[in-house]
């Protein structure tokens, strides 16, 4: 990919062959690669590299663009002699805004060097460690190891150099024993050191839920306690946090952050991942009209309580974990903001200093799943949603539907005492939150339905009272 040092050069280059009034540069280069496994053999192994510059240039109050992916001297010197020419042509653009000059944004390091060098080999050895335990236990395994490293700069004739580079991999894992009686699943997403991927912990745990998840018992609909894993707590938050930035409508599908920092629809290798179809999920309500997210948004006003004391959101920018960009998409310096603390809501409406998918972190604390667990007296242990997708309704705002899948297991008297039937569920994040009553501790996780998009969030497990579960749903 293309380092700090080498795209000041190409856009210091552009801005010089450039004669016009001023110029913007808009610069990408990327690498998104994944292997995919499937029936505990690798099925895919793929690479896609991408580059792109972009010049702007100003001729009094004309614009002119193109682009070009040769970035020779030649290549770079023909697309600033189209954009020109592209100038000439145009009509005058009235109140064209002044450019922005230089700015000061918080120091993030979002590519490790050894994420930037992870490749196909390590990627193998971490099937290969995957499969052998899979073996051993039984159970088969269908994973996607996803990993992108992507650059982009924005820049000016007049001083503006944003600039920010990401890596990233994860580890996703379902096991399914063979007469595929049970499934189970594992996963870490968004992680920027590979230490921090331990594909042997994973299929353990993944490994495991598929045999203890066989001969599931059916339970009658109702409303129950739950423990949301990350995963399913990151799905179930996704579908919420656009309302807080004056959108008015969930999220849930692959949320855009900020200056690079959120998450593109999947591109291949996110698809290869095999996820469930559609889009992203979220909404609920009648949209914009009675009963809708704007409508609940419109009525509330800072200062309102409007979740459990428990619920925490914030957009930690220069977050260590995350190291998201720190960029906002108008190249402004982006800053921390709180949406929500305590339950109260502390910001809210356009004009924010970062998005709410850019470093997003619920709050949580040092307690494990396990421990969580052991303060449960009856409730179910929610390993992942399966597809989720929003229901009109003019009494709950943002009421979802989704299913449980992969690992649901009954917990009487702090222990889990066997596997449930998965039920189909309906319900608002909105009430949800409301009836948090223990939170665990964060982990990265993506928030959207595939994998690989970039829209990492730090999410605990959560436990939630009075979860409505509709009916049972006899899917493994």
């Amino acid at each position: 990919m293309i380092t700090r040092e080498e795209s000041k050069a190409i856009v210091d280059k552009v801005i010089n062959m450039a004669k016009a009034d001023a110029v913007e540069i808009n610069l990408t280069a990327s690498e998104r690669s994944g292997t995919r496994w499937a029936n505990s053999t690798i099925t895919t192994n793929l690479v896609q590299y991408d580059r792109n510059v972009t010049a702007t240039v100003r001729v009094g109050q004309k614009t002119g663009s193109a682009s070009t992916r040769d970035f020779t001297d030649a290549g770079l010197q023909k697309m600033v002699d189209e954009a020109t020419a592209e100038a000439a042509k145009g009509m005058d653009i009235p109140n064209l805004p002044e450019l922005l000059g230089a700015q000061e944004y918080i120091p993030i390091d979002g590519a490790s060097a050894d994420m930037i060098r992870n490749g196909p080999a390590e990627r193998a050895r971490m099937v290969k460690d995957s499969l052998d335990i899979a073996a051993k236990k039984g159970v088969l395994g269908a994973g996607f190891i996803p990993k992108s490293d992507i650059a982009t700069c924005n820049a000016n004739s007049k001083g503006l150099f944003a600039y920010y580079r990401t890596a990233e991999s994860g580890f996703v894992l379902t096991c399914r024993t063979p007469d595929g009686t049970g499934s189970g699943w594992a996963g870490t997403t968004g992680i920027r050191d590979p230490r921090n991927i331990d594909a042997t912990a994973l299929t353990n745990v993944a490994s495991d839920k598929a045999l203890k998840s066989r001969k599931a018992k059916a339970l009658e609909p109702g409303r129950y306690t739950v423990i949301l894993e990350p995963r399913a707590n990151a799905r179930f938050l996704s579908l919420m946090t656009n309302i807080f930035g004056g959108g008015g409508f969930g999220g849930g599908g692959f949320p855009g952050g900020a200056g690079g920092a959120g998450g593109a629809p999947p591109d291949a290798a996110a698809l290869a991942a095999g996820g469930p179809p559609g889009g992203g999920g979220g909404g609920g309500g009648l949209g914009g009209g009675i009963g809708g997210p704007q409508e609940f948004m419109a009525k509330k006003k800072i200062g309102d309580k409007i979740f459990s004391d428990l619920f925490n959101l914030k957009s930690d920018i220069g977050n260590g974990t995350l190291r998201q960009s720190t960029i906002m998409q108008d190249n402004k310096p982006a800053k921390p903001v709180t949406w929500i603390e305590n339950g109260v809501l502390k910001a809210m409406g356009a004009g924010q200093s970062a998005s709410t998918n850019q470093s997003l972190v619920m709050g949580g604390s040092e307690m494990t799943l396990e421990e969580m667990i052991k303060k449960t007296r009856r409730g179910l242990l929610v390993t992942s949603f399966w597809y989720i997708r929003g229901v009109p309704s003019q009494d709950q705002p943002l009421l979802n539907t989704g299913m449980t899948r992969d690992g649901l297991f009954l917990i009487e008297n702090g222990e889990i005492v066997g596997p449930v039937q998965n039920f189909r569920w309906n319900m608002s994040p909105l009430v949800g939150y409301n009836n948090l009553t223990l939170v665990g501790k964060p982990v990265p996780m993506d928030m959207g339905e595939a994998f690989g998009g970039g829209n990492a969030a730090l999410v605990p497990p959560v436990r939630i009272e009075e979860f409505y579960m509709t009916s049972v749903s006899p899917a493994v």
